[in-house]
């Protein structure tokens, strides 16, 4: 990963980068940090219906025991200073997924962790595809969820790059001037390399027709 030909490239593309995110991804976003804060999810059914929407946990073919389980452990975590993500990995993988099989969630267990802590970085498709990340089918279990660690960990060394070198800033500027709320700076590079991601999917597909 050349962090440089990847922030360069960002900035070229800075405009459509953040036209492409709405002002309702980011209102969404700021809700259910509210509604964490106000204290316990597991009762709260609005914070948790929004969750599962936004980030489309109803899509995954989860079953109703894994997303019980998941907001039961999301509200375990909350007051915990130093949140182990294999843990998390290795609690979830004992629940089924619908069609009868056992799976890492590591994608689920970042955003898990990013509402009790937004300093904590989102990894998903389109954050993966932003970091040109190996896709490659990985069967073991361990590699498996090592290489999402090692990724995640690059994820983490990247933003603090940028925040020291200040290599993004046409893109953290734009989405200022655009954008009026009060978030943490990793916060906003979560949303800028997701919509980054999204942007290079949609020009792939309308290069490769």
């Amino acid at each position: 990963m050349d962090i440089y030909s990847i922030t360069n490239h960002l900035n070229e593309q800075a405009e459509t980068v953040i036209n492409t995110l709405g002002d309702e991804e980011i209102a969404v976003y700021i809700f259910l940090n509210n509604e964490f804060l106000k204290g316990d999810i597991t009762s709260n059914q609005v914070f948790q219906f929004v969750f599962r929407s936004f980030y489309r946990l109803d899509n995954a073919g989860l079953t109703p025991e894994f997303k019980d389980a998941y907001f039961q452990l999301m509200q375990r975590c909350r007051n915990i200073n130093t949140i182990d993500p294999h843990a998390i990995i290795e609690y979830l993988y004992q629940y089924k997924r619908r069609k009868g099989d056992h799976s890492i969630q590591f994608s689920f267990t970042t955003k898990m962790i990013n509402m009790i802590d937004p300093t904590y970085p989102i990894y998903d498709s389109e954050v993966a595809r932003a970091f040109r990340f190996s896709n490659s089918y990985v069967k073991d279990k361990e590699q498996k969820i090592a290489r999402y660690l090692k990724q995640h960990d690059q994820i983490i060394e990247a933003y603090h790059k940028i925040i020291e070198e200040n290599l993004l800033e046409k893109p953290l500027a734009l989405f200022n001037s655009k954008f009026d709320y009060q978030l943490p700076i990793i916060k906003k590079l979560d949303l800028i390399f997701w919509s980054y991601g999204k942007s290079l999917k949609l020009s792939n597909k309308i290069y490769t027709g």
